[in-house]
Formats: structure tokens, C-alpha cells, sequence
């Protein structure tokens, strides 16, 4: 049978992996012979480090990537959000419906409302004065 060949590209890709390895091999060797052995500590400490760091930089770019990607696809809205601040509960909420309302003819109780001012007061947060 006739084998096929790789590709140029494939096998200058091989070559080059080749090449390199055996750069990074002959510089290992030389470096090792001519560096002290604090030195060498030194660039081991480094290099572990880089490559202890490498996965979480990987992650933190995938996640920084995913987070761009819903920015861009989410519509900017124009409007601002509301955000509406209820008032404290009303006067006989969660009271049994036998004993929401006084007799008729009693005395007012700590049930009823007590009115405050009619004039309301506001402050929008955000806006200019």
C-alpha cells in the first residue's frame, strides 16, 4: 500500500517542535553547568511559579472573555432602574379578620394609624441638584 504524507505545513510544524526541544535541551544543559546552585534554585522557584500560575490566568482570562460576551449581547436599556421603597406595614395586617376592626363605639386602639404630615418628602439618589 502507498502511505500518504503529511502535509508542508504538518511537517514544518514537526520540525520546528523538534528544533525547539532540542534548543531548550542544550540550553538547560549549558545553564545548569555554568549557574550556581542558588542561581538554579532561583530560575526552578520561577519557573514553577509561572506554571503554577499558568491555569488560573487561563481561567481568569476564560471567565473575563464569557463576561464581555454578555456585556456585548445584553441590550443596553436607557432608562434607569426604579427602585420603589414600601412603607412599614399597615395597621392591623396580620391580624385574624374577627378583630381588624374595633367595636363600634370603642375606644381608638393601638390598631388604628396615626397620620403623619401630608407633605411627603423626597430625595432621588443620582440626580442632580
Amino acid at each position: 500500500m502507498m502511505e500518504v504524507q503529511d502535509s508542508l505545513g504538518k511537517r514544518l510544524g514537526k520540525f520546528a517542535l523538534f528544533v525547539g526541544a532540542l534548543f531548550a535541551l542544550t540550553m538547560g544543559v549549558i545553564v545548569s553547568q555554568r549557574l550556581s546552585d542558588d542561581a538554579l534554585a532561583l530560575l526552578v522557584g520561577l519557573g514553577c511559579g509561572a506554571l503554577t500560575m499558568t491555569p488560573m490566568m487561563g481561567l481568569g482570562l476564560l471567565l473575563w472573555h464569557r463576561e464581555q460576551k454578555r456585556h456585548r449581547a445584553a441590550p443596553q436599556s436607557l432608562t434607569p432602574p426604579v427602585v420603589v421603597v414600601t412603607p412599614q406595614a399597615l395597621p392591623g395586617y396580620g391580624v385574624p379578620a374577627d378583630r381588624a376592626l374595633p367595636a363600634p363605639g370603642s375606644a381608638p386602639g393601638a390598631w388604628q394609624w396615626n397620620h403623619g404630615a401630608s407633605e411627603r418628602h423626597f430625595t432621588i439618589v443620582g440626580g442632580e441638584e
